[in-house]
């Protein structure tokens, strides 16, 4: 049985008419799993009812938000579901009114394959953990005992944000840098897309680095 997810309104077509988006899907009993996930968008000036295709129509806990991403003049759909996986891997998916039709312009899945990144562990680099684990990877002297590599997970966090303040919201992604497994959590890289006219491309890029400081030895 589809079930109604989330709605809201907003002027997707900058004709100054708000239309009308509804969110549903379909749930087995007992399960907070998201299936055949849809997305239907009614026009404010027509009342035509179009069915939107979905990057991504499975997950838990999906939310629809509207904002200002490609044009000042009108919203945007922001679509965001997790994967339920050990890494907390969202899905994440923009859709606009381009060209007289409703089109996916960001993809986090798709985002993340073009970003590739190669993570290294460095002779005496320096890592607060427990012995069993820096023995692992480190001899006595601080060197590796071999070639190790980490990884870099896809898209764990995105969300809108006005960060030039320009009027239009950029959208900010983090993505999970990891040792040996997902426990093993580095940083992350967050990097920041602006819309160009065409697409949400890459404008800045920082790396967050979980850790705290270490109170000088005292004399």
């Amino acid at each position: 049985m589809r079930k109604r997810i989330a709605s809201a309104r907003g002027d997707l077509t900058g004709d100054g008419a708000a239309e009308t988006l509804i969110l549903s899907g379909e749930q087995s009993a007992g399960s907070a799993y998201w299936q055949n996930i849809e997305l239907t968008v009614t026009d404010g000036r027509t009342g035509r009812t179009v069915r939107v295709p979905l990057a991504h129509d499975e997950g838990y806990d999906p939310q629809l938000v509207l904002g200002s991403m490609t044009a000042r003049d009108r919203a945007d759909v922001l679509i965001a579901l997790e994967t339920g996986s050990s890494g907390a891997i969202g899905l994440y998916s923009v859709i606009a009114y381009q060209n007289g039709a409703y089109q996916t312009v960001f993809d986090s899945e798709q985002y993340a394959r073009q970003m590739r990144y190669r993570v290294r562990y460095l002779d005496q680099y320096a890592v607060r953990a427990d012995s069993d684990y820096l023995a692992q990877l480190y001899d006595e002297n601080g060197r590796l005992k071999r070639e190790q590599e980490g990884f870099v997970d896809p898209v764990s966090l995105l969300y809108p944000a006005d960060v030039n303040r320009d009027g239009l919201l950029e959208l900010v992604a983090w993505q999970r840098i990891s040792g040996l497994y997902h426990a093993d959590a580095l940083g992350d890289f967050i990097g920041t897309l602006a819309w160009n006219g065409r697409a949400f491309a890459l404008t800045t890029q920082t790396v967050g680095i979980l850790g705290y400081s270490i109170p000088a030895e005292k004399s």
